[in-house]
C-alpha cells in the first residue's frame, strides 16, 4: 500500500525547467505563513502579513537571480 511512498525516495521525480522555479513558491508561501502566524499578535493580520512577505521573498530571490545572471554574462 505504501510502496509508491517508497519508489518516490528510490527513484526520485525529475523535475526540470520552469518547475524548479514553480517549486519555490510553495516554499516560500509556508515559510512566510509559518513566520508570520509566530510573529503576529492577532491572527486576522496574519494571511495579509504572510501574502506581502512572500511577495518580498519571491521579489528579493528575482532581484538576486538577475543581479547574478547580469554578472555571469558581463564575466563570461
Amino acid at each position: 500500500m505504501m510502496d509508491w511512498l517508497f519508489r518516490l525516495f528510490v527513484d526520485p521525480i525529475e523535475i526540470r525547467g520552469i518547475g524548479r522555479l514553480l517549486m519555490l513558491a510553495p516554499l516560500i508561501l509556508s515559510v512566510s505563513l509559518v513566520y508570520k502566524t509566530i510573529r503576529c499578535r492577532d491572527l486576522r493580520q496574519v494571511p495579509l502579513a504572510s501574502a506581502k512577505l512572500c511577495v518580498m521573498i519571491l521579489s528579493g530571490m528575482m532581484a538576486i537571480g538577475v543581479t547574478l545572471l547580469v554578472t555571469f554574462h558581463l564575466l563570461a
